[in-house]
């Protein structure tokens, strides 16, 4: 049973620009969108996992992108699952993670990862992540889509633990992808918390996943972040340690400042 997962910072619709205010007028960010949705329909993933989607955001013209992607690249199921639901009189911003499948998806649930600082959660939210149980034919796969926090790497790590605390605990195979902001010791550009942990380490540690690249990237082409000069491996998918990569790419498009990157995986025969 190959599944093809594809994950994807969409940078709120904004391109590369450095600001979300920044990315052009609404006509200019549904022509972006347009070209994200195209770009989703070549890759052809059954699973796909979008970070920074805006859902009602000013800067966005209120569109929900999750929906207008669903809509546009032929995906029939949808989980939204925000990180920040703020109204301050007419400004909105209201954006997080989604999972768009061609299979049905069931149990969703919403994950709160631990927090920067209690009065920035109480006042304009903070990371989570969703798990979703995907259904393709008899098998069933748990699905986490996550965006871990860029500022902290004790916060990553802290996450990651959470991530393979339920995935351990999980009756089916689980896999965890989106952006993750962390790359493991070795990497170009790897951090560490002030106990020498790392958030992919932590992953790898606990037995349970497998990820590539698995190797040290000596090309650009397998980096995934900045689409424009990119410098390091952030956005990943971890498949359980029974299971395969047949193949991987990262697709070289600067429609976000993340490149997509889409992989068919399997159970090991």
């Amino acid at each position: 049973m190959p599944l093809r997962i594809a994950i994807y910072n969409i940078a709120h619709g904004r391109g590369v620009a450095k600001s979300n205010w920044d990315g052009g007028d609404r006509a200019e960010r549904n022509a972006r969108l347009d070209q994200i949705a195209e770009l989703l329909r070549e890759m052809d993933a059954d699973v796909l996992v979008l970070n920074e989607v805006d859902f009602d955001s000013s800067w966005s013209y209120s569109l929900n992108q999750a929906q207008y992607l669903a809509e546009k690249a032929g995906y029939p199921y949808v989980v939204e699952q925000r990180d920040v639901d703020v109204r301050i009189v007419l400004w909105k911003w209201r954006f997080g993670n989604a999972v768009l499948s061609k299979y049905p998806i069931t149990n969703a649930q919403v994950v709160d990862l631990p927090g920067y600082s209690t009065w920035e959660t109480v006042l304009a939210g903070k990371k989570r992540s969703i798990t979703c149980d995907i259904s393709v034919g008899e098998q069933v796969v748990q699905l986490i889509g996550v965006h871990l926090s860029y500022r902290s790497e004790s916060l990553r790590v802290r996450s990651a633990a959470l991530l393979v605390d339920i995935a351990t605990k999980s009756k089916f195979p689980t896999i965890v992808a989106g952006d993750l902001n962390s790359t493991p010791p070795g990497f170009p550009q790897s951090a560490s918390d002030s106990n020498g942990n790392n958030a992919i380490e932590t992953l790898d540690n606990s037995g349970y996943f497998r990820r590539s690249p698995d190797n040290v990237p000596f090309a650009d082409e397998e980096l995934t972040f900045h689409s424009v000069k990119p410098s390091r491996v952030i956005d990943w998918i971890m498949i359980p340690q029974n299971w395969e990569f047949l193949q991987y790419t990262v697709e070289q498009s600067q429609l976000s400042d993340h490149r997509p990157v889409v992989t068919d995986v399997a159970p090991m025969p």
